[in-house]
């Protein structure tokens, strides 16, 4: 059934959206709002990320919305993707209506233009995400539903749009997850048993680490991130993160996707670096991190100070830590020079003296002096 979304749009993305879709008429193209902001219309969701689609080249109405709300334009060629970040924070992914054809499992796709936006849609991962509106003035809000998009959404139902559609990209195995998860919904049965089969024939390992990496991130950024874990626990996609990976209850402290990459690090014990290592993220990303987890390893006070993050992550996953363990020990190496020790024995010292500190034994430099003393 096709219906008319103009009334569930805000107002400022619909003045924005009226504006892009006149300039594309004066252009001669067909223009459409398609995939998950069709969805999110329509549920009256926020949204900041629309993907736009056009029946000719749309780079010239890229520099249109750049022109008329501040921001910049940038191009992926491989795609002939134009993305849009607007001073306001609305971003808009521009595309030509394509079809697409996956040349081996688990590649990147290749892309045809297509002049159907049928095309454009089947292309989605699910039946959700594969809907539209006309932005063009004459039809601005008007619906075009091919794969009964409506109805699922309607009954809470995530369907993949042809049987093939895991083993072409298997990212949507982690995308079924945390879409069935963020918004409580249900896989249908034939889809479930595709997702069963897909885990079983590890379709996953498919994929580049950089590729997994970046799906993973956007679950550690979701909302209902228990529930999405917990998907992947039932159907056993966490291995393919890493091995003992699982749900922790202190991911629910913080929506920072850094912190909680954090805690499912040190979470994991001695194979943390390993795991955070695996995924090749930045390394401005990275390294707090595994500075927290060194702690986690050591169980000793710091030498030095720790961020704030560290700190946060090693709250979250050591509750109950004494107030000063996470503060840098109260005494130097010098110091201990100072009273005569050399070599090994300044590092025992040090290092009896952080460990009395993380356990709470000592609670300020004086107490840390006469510790060394005493021992």
């Amino acid at each position: 059934m096709n219906i008319n979304l103009s009334s569930n749009i805000p107002k400022k993305y619909r003045e924005q959206l009226y504006s892009v879709g006149a300039y594309a008429k004066k252009l001669g193209l067909s223009a459409w709002v398609a995939g998950g902001a069709v969805r999110d219309f329509y549920l009256k969701r926020p949204t900041l990320d629309i993907d736009l689609t056009f029946s000719g080249n749309q780079e010239s109405v890229a520099g249109f919305c750049v022109k008329q709300w501040g921001g910049g334009k940038r191009k992926f060629s491989q795609f002939g993707t134009f993305r849009v970040n607007m001073a306001d924070g609305l971003k808009f992914d521009m595309v030509r209506m394509r079809k697409e054809k996956y040349p081996y499992p688990g590649a990147l796709p290749e892309v045809e233009f297509s002049p159907k936006v049928k095309d454009d849609l089947f292309r989605r991962d699910f039946t959700v995400n594969a809907w539209c509106f006309s932005i063009l003035p004459d039809t601005f809000g008007q619906t075009y539903d091919a794969f009964g998009s409506q109805k699922d959404i309607d009954n809470g139902i995530i369907r993949i749009l042809h049987d093939k559609s895991f083993l072409d990209d298997p990212t949507r195995m982690l995308r079924a997850a945390r879409f069935a998860g963020r918004f409580g919904w249900k896989l249908a049965p034939k889809t479930e048993r595709l997702l069963r089969e897909a885990v079983k024939g590890e379709y996953l390992l498919l994929l580049t680490r950089e590729r997994f990496s970046r799906e993973f991130l956007k679950v550690l950024k979701e909302e209902k991130i228990k529930n999405i874990f917990l998907l992947m626990e039932k159907y056993d996609m966490l291995k393919f993160a890493w091995p003992g990976l699982q749900w922790h209850d202190a991911l629910l402290r913080t929506q920072d996707v850094q912190e909680r990459m954090g805690i499912l690090v040190c979470t994991l014990g001695a194979s943390g670096e390993d795991f955070l290592r695996s995924l090749h993220l930045p390394k401005e990303f990275s390294q707090e991190i595994l500075g927290a987890w060194k702690v986690t390893r050591e169980k000793m006070s710091p030498l030095g100070s720790l961020s704030p993050l560290q700190k946060e992550i090693l709250n979250a996953v050591l509750p109950g830590l004494p107030p000063m363990a996470l503060e840098p020990c109260f005494v130097r190496g010098r110091e201990l020079k100072d009273l005569g020790l050399a070599g090994r024995r300044i590092s025992g010292a040090l290092d009896r003296v952080r460990q009395a500190q993380w356990a709470g034994e000592v609670k300020t430099r004086e107490e840390a002096q006469a510790f060394l003393k005493a021992h």
